[in-house]
């Protein structure tokens, strides 16, 4: 498929009759089925992500292309705050090559890629940060199982790790982007977390964390990774697949090291929980 793709340097520096203010600036990055590119609008200091895939990468029946579209839009139907929507799917004829895309246009998003966080951050990530980003991938799972839907291509490329430029606050926020139509060959997003996780907690400087965050560790790699989040039968387990029984055990995870230490010490909790 990444045969189809133009040069990397084809699309930069065009404008477009869809969105005509937006200049493209940057190549972000390439996957399978397309190249994403940031488009800037300058009279706004606005940037909008354009996501272009050849036709001949998308499925060849029209019954299962219009499927694949449809389903890319359903992002926009989501209110949970990690979601980046979609603002347009539409096809393009490119008058250069001669050839039709399908141009995918959402919010752009400023930060890094989860991959690239932790390829920049190995030894250095900290244990809030992983909780923050349970969290909100719980929340997200929560939202999608209330409407029977799914995510479908969790990873770490499609989780970005984000600080608003307007916000004073500065807080870390994860956004989620590329919702994949139902159908394709891949683990469920559960197990698609544990992965996720699996990579940050090999990122953590173990003995250089507090005890607290040492008791956390073990709880996140041996409950968490071992058995909650990739357990598929809800009778073996009761948190699995329960993103509402996920985010109140990470809550009180706290509570359960503080009720450890007052009954054997801090290093025997986090002895407790080690496997």
């Amino acid at each position: 498929m990444q045969g189809n793709l133009p040069p990397e340097e084809h699309f930069l520096g065009k404008t477009f009759p869809f969105f005509p203010n937006h200049e493209i600036v940057e190549h972000i990055g390439s996957g399978a089925i397309g190249r994403v590119y940031r488009a800037h609008a300058a009279h706004i200091d606005g940037d909008l992500a354009f996501k272009f895939v050849p036709v001949e990468n998308l499925p060849s029946d029209e019954h299962n292309r219009n499927n694949y579209l449809e389903e890319a839009r359903q992002a926009n139907v989501l209110e949970n705050r990690c979601v980046v929507p979609y603002l347009d799917v539409l096809s393009w004829e490119d008058p250069v090559l001669g050839r039709e895309f399908v141009v995918f246009i959402r919010q752009y998003v400023w930060g890094l890629s989860l991959a690239r966080y932790i390829e920049a951050n190995r030894g250095n990530v900290e244990l809030p940060f992983i909780e923050q980003f349970l969290s909100a991938m719980f929340g997200l799972l929560f939202e999608l199982e209330q409407r029977g839907m799914v995510h479908g291509d969790i990873h770490a490329d499609n989780v970005l790790v984000t600080r608003s430029r307007y916000n004073l606050g500065g807080d870390v926020q994860f956004r989620v982007t590329d919702f994949k139509p139902t159908g394709h060959e891949q683990p469920g997003d559960y197990v698609a977390i544990a992965l996720v996780l699996k990579r940050l907690l090999e990122c953590v400087s173990y003995e250089e964390q507090p005890l607290r965050d040492r008791y956390v560790f073990e709880v996140l790699r041996n409950d968490f990774l071992g058995r909650h989040l990739v357990e598929s039968d809800p009778t073996a387990d009761s948190r699995a697949l329960d993103p509402r029984r996920l985010q109140s055990k990470l809550d009180s995870v706290d509570e359960m090291f503080a009720a450890a230490s007052a009954s054997r010490g801090p290093e025997a909790a986090v002895r407790s929980v080690r496997r």
